[in-house]
């Protein structure tokens, strides 16, 4: 019922593919994966069926014969110089040269299209996959409904509603995490709020991030809606669905980060606090990452560091954790928001990178960090007697497709400071990964 509920929200008030031009448009235009190019066209993903550079020649056309002469002329020859258009089903491509900067060019076009067309169309500005070369898009606008208060009231409703389903499975598993008291229901919240609290207000201010970023760029998005699991650990986290185009790549990079960050502002300090108030006891000889009894941190240089800083000298060499449910509830929570900074879609690290670096590179780094967690898990199951959760978490990353949706201007690259921002939290994604050097053990005593 809760994937059924998570497939259901997630195609809610979804655009549909009526249009205002006879030829059927794409279910969702911000999903359109540069048209000119086969292998942006993943099967598994019908709402993002695009047309491959070889199809075949059809009479369809999105504007009429008479309209190709008044399109022209939104072409400037000192901003992007028209030297063919090319008709699709799904869109009109206009292929020319740059002569500007990206932002100028795509400022420029989509201001003459709407003051000819209005707002009869999105504007796209990708790179070609096959040329390398930048070209423009004309996608037919779907048809959509203006979202009225009772709409956004509902939508308030819902998330409340999941907010509270979501409370009743973490404080359980928060009470049996701790050791579920024999008792009446007063001891059962006791043990098992300040889990709940804490998983809840972590992965909701990390969704919470998103859908502000969201609102900021005016893309139309609901609220972050819980998902309940009636098993460990209680919540699948947040869906946060956006419903409207991505504007710029500075958009789609802000998205990642600003989650990101959201999620980090609240997850290391409950996780420090946490820390601080666990015990130490004797390391297991197999540990792994959900031994939340006899925690060992040293699989990765970041937690050993937060360990260390929290803990002082109590935590040593041959000595494990024994995690409160604060602290659970913090490692779990940044466990997640870690593993959404790998560069895959639709995940943060997937937005940051593809704002960093435009959607080709995005994906060549992505089955780069495939490929690098493999390792990683294979060192791992090697190097700890046959421990299968990296290599597990490497085999189901997997499955995630490399190549993330473009913006509508996806040619116009960041500002530095944004790259550096971005650079700044992946090292966050790669501390977390590595695991402690020897050369570390030693100087920490650990």
């Amino acid at each position: 019922m809760c994937w059924f509920l998570y497939c259901r929200l997630l195609d809610w008030r979804r655009p549909r593919s009526r249009s205002i031009d006879p030829v059927a448009a794409p279910t969702d235009p911000a999903l359109l994966q540069a048209i000119d190019s086969p292998v942006l066209a993943p099967a598994e993903d019908p709402a993002t069926t695009t047309l491959a550079e070889t199809e075949p020649a059809t009479s369809a056309r999105p504007i009429e014969a008479h309209e190709e002469a008044i399109l022209k002329t939104c072409f400037a020859w000192n901003v992007f110089f028209l030297e063919k258009i090319e008709y699709r089903p799904q869109a009109v491509l206009c292929r020319g040269k740059l002569r500007t900067d990206p932002d100028t060019a795509y400022a420029t076009l989509k201001h003459n299209v709407e003051d000819l067309f209005g707002d009869r169309f999105f504007i796209l500005f990708q790179y070609s996959l096959s040329t390398g070369k930048p070209f423009f898009a004309l996608v037919p606008r779907p048809q959509q409904t203006l979202i009225t208060g009772s709409q956004r009231w509902l939508d308030g409703a819902i998330a409340m509603v999941l907010l509270m389903l979501t409370s009743i499975p973490t404080t359980y598993f928060g009470a049996a995490l701790a050791r579920l008291p024999q008792g009446d229901i007063g001891e059962i919240l006791q043990a098992g709020l300040p889990y709940a609290m804490s998983l809840i207000s972590i992965l909701g201010l990390h969704d919470l991030g998103r859908y502000l970023v969201a609102r900021f760029y005016q893309i139309d998005t609901n609220l972050p809606y819980f998902i309940p699991l009636p098993f460990w650990p209680g919540t699948y986290g947040c869906l946060v669905q956006m419903r409207s185009p991505i504007p710029n790549r500075k958009a789609v990079f802000d998205l990642g980060f600003g989650a990101s960050i959201f999620g980090l502002a609240i997850a290391i300090p409950l996780l420090l606090w946490g820390l601080s108030q666990s015990e130490i006891v004797p390391i297991e000889l197999k540990s792994t990452l959900l031994s939340f009894h006899a925690f060992d941190p040293r699989f990765s240089i970041l937690l050993t560091l937060l360990s260390k800083l929290a803990l002082g000298s109590r935590f040593v060499a041959e000595r494990a954790i024994s995690l409160n449910t604060v602290a659970i509830a913090a490692y779990i929570s940044f466990l997640v928001i870690t593993v959404k900074l790998m560069p895959l879609r639709r995940l943060d690290g997937g937005y940051i990178v593809h704002g960093m670096f435009g959607q080709k590179t995005s994906a060549i780094v992505s089955q780069l960090s495939k490929l690098i967690l493999f390792i990683l898990g294979v060192i791992r199951f090697r190097s700890s007697d046959g421990n299968t959760d990296l290599l597990f978490l490497a085999i189901f990353v997997s499955l995630i497709p490399a190549i993330d949706e473009p913006a509508l201007n996806d040619v116009s690259d960041l500002n530095h400071w944004r790259d550096a921002l971005g650079i700044g939290i992946l090292a966050i994604l790669i501390l977390t990964l590595i695991p402690v050097p020897a050369i570390l053990s030693q100087l920490l005593n650990i």
